[in-house]
């Protein structure tokens, strides 16, 4: 490249872009490896897909412009065949909406950024549908009123049974 820049020049453009390209793919490699890591440890659901398979289908969902229509084909693909319970379900669209949007803008095409925009909110649509789902605790007046309906229970069981 000393000897003839400008001759050498398409080969150095080459290799910077192959370094970004590169910082690309180890991203998302890395950001793939944390969500596997947080859907195991604080959601129980093992990946089972790998980190370099999940970033494949991270980079697939930004590079074809996956919109709020594939939500649910992504998060399966990433899942597989586990069948998360609502709780998880909700845990899973939470981390995997924080992943997509951790990923650097320049994996989206231009024209394909709003489809990144539909596709993060679907997914937080999906965590709030999710948590509403959840049924809430029982406050202390529901558990009061509980054990007073299985007392009434039993001494109506206990009048049929001296009857």
């Amino acid at each position: 490249m000393r000897k003839n820049p400008q001759r050498s020049m398409g080969r150095y453009w080459l290799t910077m872009s192959d370094a970004s390209a590169f910082t690309l793919v180890r991203s998302s490699v890395t950001l793939a490896e944390a969500l596997r890591r947080d859907l195991a440890e604080k959601l129980k659901v093992v990946a089972e897909p790998s980190p370099v398979e999940i970033a494949t289908v991270l980079l697939t969902a930004a590079e074809a412009g996956w919109g709020k229509g594939k939500a649910n084909q992504l998060i399966s693909q990433i899942v597989g065949s586990h069948k998360p319970d609502i709780e998880q379900r909700g845990g899973i669209c939470l981390f995997l909406r924080d992943t997509l949007a951790q990923l650097p803008l320049t994996l989206w095409p231009q024209d394909k950024l709003p489809a990144r925009r539909e596709l993060l909110e679907e997914l937080a649509r999906q965590v709030s549908l999710a948590h509403a789902d959840v049924p809430t605790l029982p406050t202390r007046d529901e558990i009061r009123e509980q054990e007073w309906r299985d007392q009434i229970a039993g001494l109506r069981r206990e009048a049929q049974r001296q009857a």
